[in-house]
């Protein structure tokens, strides 16, 4: 009977998934939210529901639900996914809720009889539904936790990252080149006369000034790269899985944005600013991060002595001043 109920879920899995995601769509419309389309929460859910038929059919298909195995992946995908589309915890919980109803509904009608082996059946449903539950909700806290965190490292007058939040970064991105033995880069980023132009235009112009700038890096990053005010009119970039050849090109990139940009003063005319850039790179993660951002300012203070408005990448002979 055990093996027949699992048999049954593989067999009738798109039946299940209709009136599942039919269930989703009704009650995201009755809450005044844009229902996910049906075949992407099909989709969304059908590896949770083979693994709860996995269950069925062996109990030790539970043993998938742990960290790091298939089970575990996708109800850590699922959980994930739902947080990021904007579905809350309630209605994370109650699709799960409603998977379990689909699936019991279905044994039990194509069920000959109510015996012993049908209630195991139930019961291994429950507690494959309940793993992914857990891994599901665990997933979607920590995702909430991370992009609040994310969040409050935010500089408040540019948007970007700030300096706190940058150093954590490139801690993590540094292990993450070890491990994998891919290079990292960062790019530091000055603008050129700044001072001179709050004298002239007053510093709340200043201020319009830098959110443009940050506007342009943000435009010109690529989705991996983290985008940081390092201070005053200094701004970093970090660039994952990039060279140095590839990181003084994102710098050229930024700085010709830069230079061609019209930004705003007290008149009706149009201003030109400038920025200066030093790069830096590691090819496998194995300099620490303030030696790394010590070779990118002495780049950026090279780059300052040759006349400004260019790029410069690190090389030896240059000032590195690791404190």
């Amino acid at each position: 009977m055990v093996l027949h109920a699992a048999d049954t879920i593989e067999a009738s899995a798109d039946a299940i998934l209709d009136r599942w995601s039919r269930h989703v769509r009704a009650a995201s419309a009755g809450r005044g939210r844009r229902p996910a389309p049906t075949r992407r929460a099909k989709e969304n859910i059908r590896p949770l529901l083979a693994a709860v038929g996995a269950v069925v059919a062996d109990r030790a298909a539970l043993a998938e639900f742990q960290r790091g195995r298939p089970a575990y992946i996708e109800a850590k995908h699922f959980g994930e996914l739902r947080q990021q589309q904007g579905v809350k915890i309630a209605e994370l919980l109650e699709e799960l809720r409603q998977l379990r109803r689909e699936v019991v509904a279905e044994v039990v009608d194509r069920a000959a009889t109510v015996d012993g082996s049908l209630v195991e059946a139930i019961r291994r449903v429950d507690d494959a539904v309940d793993q992914a539950v857990a891994i599901a909700v665990e997933t979607y806290h920590t995702v909430e936790v991370e992009v609040l965190t994310e969040l409050i490292a935010l500089d408040p007058l540019t948007g970007l990252h700030d300096y706190g939040y940058f150093w954590d970064r490139l801690e993590q991105e540094l292990v993450r080149s070890r491990r994998h033995g891919c290079p990292l880069a960062i790019v530091m980023l000055d603008i050129d006369a700044f001072k001179r132009y709050n004298d002239q235009y007053g510093h709340l112009w200043g201020d319009v000034a830098l959110k443009e700038a940050a506007s342009i890096l943000q435009a010109i990053s690529r989705r991996s790269d983290v985008v940081a005010r390092y201070g005053g009119d200094e701004f970093v970039l970090i660039l994952p899985e990039t060279s140095l050849d590839g990181a003084a090109t994102i710098g050229e990139r930024a700085r010709a944005e830069v230079s061609s940009h019209r930004f705003r003063g007290k008149t009706a005319n149009a201003v030109t600013l400038t920025v200066s850039g030093g790069c830096s790179c590691t090819p496998d993660g194995s300099i620490s991060s303030r030696t790394l951002v010590a070779q990118a300012d002495g780049a950026l203070y090279e780059a300052k002595r040759r006349g400004k408005n260019r790029v410069v990448t690190f090389a030896e002979g240059m000032p590195c001043l690791v404190p």
